[in-house]
């Protein structure tokens, strides 16, 4: 216990909320640190500004309490499952964009046939969900062009190009297919925030064709981007799997551009490099590599 307030600590970046997390008071988590500095004969901790950062000898030991903690939780649930048990816990993080996905494949395919599997769905931008895993807070993670990050590794890719997502009857409808991003220029935008790989993509692609898109919507909820194009505000860039649904509905339409950037994007299906997964996690991924098929849409 003593080794693994060093965890909190970091996460938190203070006392007061590792103490609060673990429940204990603020004096007995300053009181285990410094046992383990004296044990270990080295600083741990360095205030920064309002914070606590943590040393580089504390990343070692932080790094011991993530892999005993992920290593006591796979020994858990490898003895529940040699039990017959298949119970235990999987924790999924992604972007919203692969909600409709993950619905039917993880809700309806996976838990039905395994209904003792507790699974939580969590849904994050795509710095998030990398942090996540890294610091094994998620088994598993989905995210459109996440950033690089050598505790993360990419099990599979899955080309999914970002499109213009409009309503029937627009003006850009009309237009000669695949777009080009100048056609979109004169009509307003509804656009991602910062730290979504949808946001780095539009910038991206903004850069690469020298061009300004005019948007007057940011928001981090894609169901909003949805609900502003629905409402005739204007237009904004999912992949065509993200708004599946409302296309087969006749609500909305994707259309497919020239630009390199928005043709090439690609959605990552990640764990943390090295983390070993229980048979029901590893289970899982299986179904979802099988269910990343590319049809080149």
């Amino acid at each position: 216990m003593m080794r693994l307030s060093v965890l909190p600590v970091a996460e938190t970046g203070s006392i007061r909320g590792a103490a609060d997390r673990l429940n204990i008071e603020p004096s007995v988590v300053s009181r285990q640190i410094h046992q383990l500095e004296s044990e270990l004969g080295v600083q741990l901790l360095q205030r920064h500004g309002r914070g606590i950062v943590p040393t580089e000898a504390a990343k070692l030991v932080i790094n011991h309490c993530r892999e005993r903690r992920s290593s006591e939780a796979l020994l858990l649930t490898q003895i529940s499952e040699l039990k017959g048990l298949e119970r235990g816990e999987i924790h999924i993080v992604a972007g919203e964009g692969f909600r409709e996905e993950l619905v039917r494949w993880v809700l309806r395919d996976f838990c039905q046939q395994h209904p003792k599997l507790v699974v939580t769905l969590e849904f994050a931008n795509a710095v998030d969900t990398v942090r996540m895993l890294a610091s094994d807070q998620a088994h598993i993670g989905l995210a459109y062009r996440p950033p690089i990050d050598p505790a993360v590794r990419t099990v599979m890719v899955r080309k999914q190009p970002m499109c213009v997502i409009t309503w029937p009857g627009h003006p850009l409808t009309e237009k000669k297919q695949p777009l080009a991003l100048g056609d979109v220029c004169p009509y307003p935008v509804g656009l991602m925030s910062n730290g979504f790989g949808l946001s780095n993509l539009v910038k991206l692609a903004q850069y690469h064709d020298r061009i300004q898109f005019e948007s007057n919507l940011v928001t981090n909820s894609i169901a909003t981007l949805k609900s502003y194009v629905k409402a005739h505000l204007g237009v904004t860039f999912l992949s065509s799997h993200a708004v599946a649904n409302e296309i087969a509905e006749g609500t909305l339409v994707a259309l497919r551009t020239r630009s390199e950037v928005f043709e090439s994007a690609e959605a990552h299906l990640m764990v943390r490099a090295g983390r070993q997964l229980s048979v029901a996690a590893e289970s899982l991924l299986a179904m979802l590599k099988q269910k990343a098929v590319f049809d080149g849409s």
